[in-house]
Order: C-alpha cells, then structure tokens, then sequence
C-alpha cells in the first residue's frame, strides 16, 4: 500500500514528526492516516511559513510536498472561488439576490483556481508511480479539478484513486447557481475518480442527483455513477472520532487547568457549550438568539446557567466573515446587559487560540456540561457533535442540528434542533438545562464511537 494524498489544509511539522495546527477538521485525520501508514501529502504551503521548500523528508515513511501559490493566486484560488464562491454554494450561504456574480473578475478568479489545480496534479503525477497498489487521496473543495488534471496527464491510472468532501453537496437546484459549463467541468472532474466520499449519506444522494440532472450521458445505478467509460462508487463514511487521544486528553493537566478556569466562570451554575471555528454556516448567532428567547420566558435561568461557546477565527477572514463576529458579539453583549447575574455572564465568547491546549477547553467543557449544542445550518460533519456524544454525561444532553452530518449516526442519542427556528431551539435548551431530556445510552454512543477507526474509514473510502 502507497498512499498519496491531496489537501488546501496543511499539518505543523518539526523533527518529531507531524500534527494539526488546530483541532477538528480533515487535517488530525489525514495525520493520523499518515502517521499509521506512512506516505506523501502535498498540500497548500501555509502563508506564514516563508521560503518553505518543495519537499520535506521527515522520516524513511512520510514526505510532505508543499505547494506555493504566491499571494495574487492564492487570492484568486482560495478567497474568491474556493471561500466566496464554492463554499458558500456547498453550504447554501449565497444570498442570491445579489451574489455570487459571474462577471470578468469571477472569470480571471477561476482561472486562478485552475492554475493551482494544475499545480497540485502535475505535483501529484510527479510522485505516482503508477503502481496497482497505490492509493490516491484528494480532500478539499479547493481542489475539485485535480482528479481531471491527474488523470488527463497520464496514460492510464493502475492505482485507486479517491476524492472525500467534508462538506455538505447541495441539492440539484441550489447546484444550479454555478453556470452550466462549471457544474458539467466540476461534476465531471470528480467522476474521473474510483470513489467520491462524503461524510453523510444525505450529500451523497445530492451528488447523484446532481449528475442525474447536468449530465445527460452519465448513467445514476444505485451509489454508483458511469460517465464516459469509467465508473464512480459513492460512499458516506465519516470521519472517526479519536477516542484513545480523547481518553488521553481528559486527564491531561491542561485540561484540568481549564477546568479550573471554566467553573471559576461558571460560579456553579450548569454549563452549556458549543465549540465553532466562526463559519458562517455555524449559525453562532441564531444559538444565541435562541438563548436569549429562553432568558426573556425565563430570566432566572440566567443564575443558574452559563452558555458558553469557544470560538476560532478563520485563518484568511472575509469580509462577511467579519461581520459575522461583529454579530455575535453584539448580541453577547446585548443578552449580557439584560441579563448577567452581578459579576457574572450570562453567554460568553472564549478564544483559547491557536495554541496546543485549545482544543483541551472543549474537553475539559464537554466533561462539565449538562447540554452541548450544534444547531449548524448545513455541516458536512460537525466533529465537536462526536466529541459531546462521546464525552458528556449519562443526565446530559446534546442538542444537534437535523442538517449536520453527524445527525445521520447520532440522532437517535440527542435532540434535533431546526436551525433556523428560534423557539424550537430555545425550547429545547430549556429542556435541557431543566434535566426533562432523560438520559441518552452513555454506554451504546460511546460504543458506537469507540467502533471507529482509521483503517475502516480508509477501506471504505478506497472500497478496498
């Protein structure tokens, strides 16, 4: 087995070997996909790492293949098309009355995304050796005609080649915003690929219905997808939760630090937590609207409990983006002056950074919560969903989005929320924090979880 893989994201590397800049997402599994099997990964070359060089060899079994785009490309590649354009599409976040907007400045932006496509395939044929056993990987929505190029580049393709997407695949009519020559180049780059992955069955039903729908020659048979010769298997396999690190994690004296930290805040009351990077499809706002809503029925709660979210901060911010956080703290400002308990908040935004222990506050809360919440419009995965079934309490609760990924395997241990409906969702947080949930199966989430496991996600993925 040779694995190559493909992603924007990129890991932190030194002399000990590699890790994720920071928790969550699809960089910690393709570590820990590395880490087991060894291999070569080529990815974005990181902005603050200058004059990075083309190859890094950190031990006889992985080899890291930064690519450098230079500032004007990675505008052109990263903010507009795969930020602006292609995730607010996957994630349905376009306001449609005004945006986006196919013009010569779009047109100049694509043409930028192809440019650092064909970077990373001529980057990827470079190190393929073409052998049987070989297994290609290529992650992210920034790289969606990277299949194309690879293959187009060859003469034939012995190995298995993979695309996994951990984001949500909008439904053929919301597809319908990209102009018809992007949705046939995009829907046909991926079925250049052996298997097309996606967290959550739903997004890979919207696939096969988008290729339905824009490919008139392509052929829909079950999950599978025949276009011009080549079959395309689609499969729903998401990423698994890393209990053993979690285990590990809980007892760690960082996370006690922050234990300490968090139930100084609390002042004894019941904790309620959301963990988010400060995407626009984490839908921060309307959960604390919704708490708000609870606080003006009930305004007493707000003396016997504290919301809190932790909360990143993207690495290349948009504008909307901004306005996005200047959002959120205005409403935690405003429920705050309506409704804190002296000396105490009622809500509260935490930024631990970027640094190694940040990911040790989200486990030192989820261990202390009595309600985790992810009421995301549309999320691929939601990986802070895993981490609450897994570590919260037998008389928790977690509260999870019908439109998150996770939903699919772990509705049946919480309550779904409607995203987009404030009292709903405030309801069901009141729910919570009175305890009249009752107790999910501890025992069977966390068996679920602990089921799990690199390799099986990788035979999936393959179809090995």
């Amino acid at each position: 087995m040779r694995i190559l893989t493909c992603s924007n994201s990129c890991p932190r590397w030194d002399s000990d070997g590699i890790a994720p800049r920071s928790p969550g997402g699809l960089v910690p599994m393709l570590v820990s996909l590395l880490n087991e099997h060894g291999g070569h990964w080529v990815f974005t070359a990181p902005p603050d790492l200058p004059d990075v060089p083309d190859e890094i060899r950190l031990d006889e079994d992985i080899r890291l293949h930064p690519v450098e785009p230079g500032e004007e490309m990675r505008r052109q590649h990263y903010d507009v098309v795969s930020i602006q354009l292609l995730l607010g599409l996957l994630h349905y976040m376009h306001d449609t009355s005004v945006q986006p907007v196919f013009d010569s400045a779009m047109r100049d932006a694509w043409a930028g995304y192809e440019a650092v496509n064909q970077s990373y395939a001529k980057r990827l044929s470079e190190l393929s050796d073409g052998s049987p056993d070989e297994l290609i990987l290529i992650n992210d929505p920034h790289l969606m005609l990277v299949p194309e190029f690879f293959v187009e580049s060859r003469a034939s393709v012995r190995g298995r080649l993979s695309y996994f997407l951990g984001t949500p695949w909008p439904e053929p009519d919301y597809f319908s915003i990209l102009p018809a020559h992007l949705r046939v180049r995009i829907l046909t780059s991926l079925l250049h690929c052996d298997v097309v992955g996606f967290h959550a069955a739903r997004w890979a039903d919207a696939f096969l219905a988008c290729c339905a729908r824009y490919l008139p020659d392509a052929r829909v048979d079950g999950r599978s997808v025949t276009h011009a010769g080549h079959r395309t298997d689609l499969v729903a396999t998401p990423f698994p939760l890393d209990v053993t690190v979690l285990d590990r994690m809980v007892g760690e004296e960082a996370t006690q630090r922050w234990r300490t930290h968090l139930a100084e805040r609390a002042g004894g009351r019941k904790l309620m937590l959301r963990a988010d990077r400060l995407d626009l499809w984490k839908n921060i706002p309307r959960g604390f609207l919704a708490y708000e809503i609870l606080l003006e029925r009930r305004p007493e709660l707000a003396r016997q409990c504290w919301f809190a979210a932790v909360v990143t901060t993207p690495s290349r911010a948009t504008g909307r983006h901004q306005e996005y956080a200047d959002l959120t703290e205005e409403i935690v400002r405003r429920v705050n002056a309506r409704f804190a308990p002296d000396g105490l908040d009622a809500i509260s935004l935490i930024r631990p950074g970027r640094g190694g222990d940040s990911r040790n506050c989200v486990v030192a809360g989820l261990s202390m919560s009595g309600a985790a919440l992810v009421n995301s419009t549309f999320d691929g995965l939601n990986l802070f969903a895993k981490e609450a079934a897994y570590l919260i309490g037998d008389e928790s609760s977690l509260l999870l989005s019908g439109n998150a990924g996770a939903h699919e395997r772990l509705g049946r241990f919480s309550v779904t929320v409607d995203p987009f409906d404030l009292e709903q969702t405030s309801e069901a947080m009141e729910a919570a924090l009175d305890g009249r949930l009752g107790s999910s199966d501890r025992a069977a989430r966390r068996a679920l979880l602990r089921a799990e496991s690199v390799s099986r996600w990788l035979n999936t993925v393959f179809r090995l």
